[in-house]
């Protein structure tokens, strides 16, 4: 079976790309995690920027896919790395003639950032309107001070029993009749 393709195209995108000394390329666009090109060992890893949470596997496990369905790597080869909250990939090497795959990576992890503009905008919306009803709430949702009448006991204070405690004096209880 032949394939003959005559794809002239010079794409040309824009990110925000730093080159470690060991010759990697780090990609710093996303906003939960840090994508690395390991050019000599084929293979991506995605770290996280700040804390591991959800929000940032779901980002890595969202790229990975993202990723594999357009045939840079391998559902195979996905998994941890050996630093906690990173996962990584093996990069395909390209068979095919004219297509360099550090160039291939390159655009299409700039393709999912694109993907992945409209997450950033509604995820950051909605901080700023969750910090918002926090910091200033509405006259429905907030009381002037001194309209909470005060009671000696409120909510479960007094009520909850230690239960460890219980049973060690069960303990002592049994004892006492023996």
């Amino acid at each position: 079976m032949t394939i003959k393709a005559s794809i002239k195209l010079d794409p040309r995108v824009e990110l925000k790309i730093r080159r470690t000394l060991s010759g990697d390329i780090l990609i710093l666009d996303h906003e939960d995690i840090d994508i690395v090109l390991v050019s000599e060992k084929r293979k991506c890893i995605a770290f996280p920027k700040d804390d591991m949470s959800d929000r940032v596997y779901a980002s890595q496990d969202r790229m990975f896919k993202f990723l594999a369905t357009r045939g840079i790597i391998s559902h195979s080869t996905i998994r941890g790395g050996n630093v906690f909250g990173a996962m990584e990939a093996e990069i395909y090497e390209s068979q095919v003639p004219g297509i360099d795959e550090e160039q291939a990576f390159l655009y299409t992890v700039h393709e999912y950032l694109q993907s992945e503009r409209p997450y950033f905008k509604i995820s950051g919306r909605y901080e700023d309107e969750r910090l918002a009803s926090l910091l200033q709430p509405s006259d429905e949702n907030s009381t002037e001070l001194g309209d909470v009448p005060q009671d000696v006991v409120k909510g479960a204070q007094g009520r909850v029993r230690p239960y460890g405690f219980q049973y060690n004096y069960s303990l002592v209880r049994e004892e006492k009749e023996e």
